[in-house]
């Protein structure tokens, strides 16, 4: 076996960081001289490893370089038509029918499953390798490993309901696919469709962009979980290249933003957001993506917290409100209009000098902190923190006055402080290919 070869391809699909890590662990203590910029910088040092991996280990280490982690709690959620499949079967019965190991599957896919049974509940684990060449070509080894996601599949068997807890769309659908066509379970799409008698009240704003604002500022806060917006982005088509506009609001009340306002009025979909959480007194945050082919499913993953209840009990409330809006859509119409109207009126009426006062000011202060970078040291830590909080107060204050144009000097300085621009809607999705510039 070539184990530079391997490692070679290893790194090709890590992230830098990952790949200093994997050094640093083979090699403690090891620091680079200055930071690396790209991964040919660490390039040598990596494929070094093949002097202290045995053969017997390569495997071992493939599987755990290539190992794709989930952020946060993700969840995706479905409905299961009927459970007459673990009719007649005993709690033993269920766990060796659902047992797999290292079945191929669709080409380039191996999956492995084990079950849990219990009353009310079937639990499966689920190991999914990915391969670069299909199986049939005899290329199913350790050289063609790419990828292995772990992923939690929970059916809930008397509400029906199935949660997969995957961070990447295109995996969680591989394991639906699965679970179909191998286990044959009879699996439906929740999916975001408009209520006829509800769209007319909207005016020109998007029922989606509506009754996702009805799921924070009502439906939520109905359970117990109070909300703020940390960020949202809409598909604003053609006024932008990737279609995606970003728009930071900074954990302050939605109608502080002047541009999102503006996005919403004009009929914007929402593709994602964050907001800040609150629940039985403990914070965390929320990202929601809205996925598929007509962006109408909806991703869960809860953040920024390790306490596992509160992440479960919040995830149970926010599945459960999503179930609902599914199928009965806006839950309070009257407050929902009511916010809709406040959202048009802060874009109608925006103060035209203020407003302009604080983006002069804003830009001013861009332009002379990318006049001095040139001095600043790209290597120092606290220079690079510094730079990021710069940075995102002033995407802040500049999308709450509603500048939507891009600024040459605040582009330098993001590229100085090597923050990553929101290119993809979902990072978690792209993860294999960041990192190489």
């Amino acid at each position: 076996m070539n184990k530079e070869g391997v490692l070679l391809r290893v790194l090709n699909r890590l992230k830098i960081e990952q790949a200093m890590e994997v050094i640093q662990e083979k090699f403690p203590g090891w620091t680079p001289e200055k930071k690396p910029k790209k991964k040919a910088d660490i390039q040598e040092k990596f494929l070094a490893l093949a002097e202290v991996i045995r053969e017997d280990e390569i495997e071992d280490f493939v599987q755990m370089a290539v190992m794709k982690k989930n952020v946060g709690l993700p969840a995706y959620t479905y409905k299961v038509l009927n459970t007459d499949f673990l009719d007649g079967l005993t709690s033993q019965e269920i766990e060796q029918n659902y047992f797999k190991s290292d079945f191929r599957f669709n080409g380039i896919y191996t999956f492995s499953t084990e079950a849990e049974y219990t009353t009310g509940k079937l639990e499966l684990k689920v190991r999914l390798k990915e391969f670069d060449s299909s199986w049939r070509t005899g290329a199913n080894d350790v050289n063609s490993l790419s990828a292995v996601y772990l992923s939690n599949v929970t059916l809930d068997i008397q509400q029906k309901v199935l949660t997969i807890n995957s961070g990447n769309h295109q995996v969680q659908e591989e394991i639906v696919f699965f679970l179909k066509s191998v286990f044959k379970w009879p699996l439906q799409t929740y999916r975001v469709r408009e209520i006829t008698n509800q769209i007319y009240p909207l005016g020109s704003v998007s029922y989606k962009t509506a009754v996702l604002l009805d799921l924070i500022h009502h439906r939520l806060m109905q359970k117990g979980i109070n909300s703020t917006f940390k960020e949202i982005k809409f598909d604003i088509g053609s006024k932008r290249k990737d279609g995606i506009r970003d728009v930071a609001i900074g954990g302050r009340a939605l109608l502080s933003s002047q541009l999102a306002c503006e996005y919403i009025t004009m009929g914007s979909n929402i593709v994602y957001f964050k907001v800040e959480m609150q629940l039985d007194g403990y914070n965390f945050s929320t990202k929601v993506y809205l996925k598929g082919q007509d962006t109408d499913i909806l991703k869960i993953v809860i953040v920024d917290t390790d306490n596992e209840a509160i992440k479960r009990k919040a995830m149970k409330i926010i599945q459960n409100e999503y179930i609902d809006m599914c199928a009965t859509g806006i839950s309070n119409m009257q407050e929902t209009t009511k916010l809709l109207e406040s959202i048009k009126d802060r874009f109608v009426n925006k103060d035209q000098l203020i407003t302009r006062a604080i983006k002069d000011s804003a830009l001013k202060s861009i332009e002379v902190i990318a006049s001095v970078l040139y001095q600043l040291d790209d290597q120092d830590e606290r220079v690079v923190e510094a730079l990021s909080e710069f940075i995102d107060s002033n995407r802040t204050i500049l999308d709450s006055v509603g500048y939507d144009d891009p600024d040459a000097n605040l582009d330098k300085i993001i590229d100085f402080a090597g923050v990553r621009k929101e290119a993809v809607v979902d990072e978690e999705d792209y993860q294999e290919t960041e990192g190489e510039e």
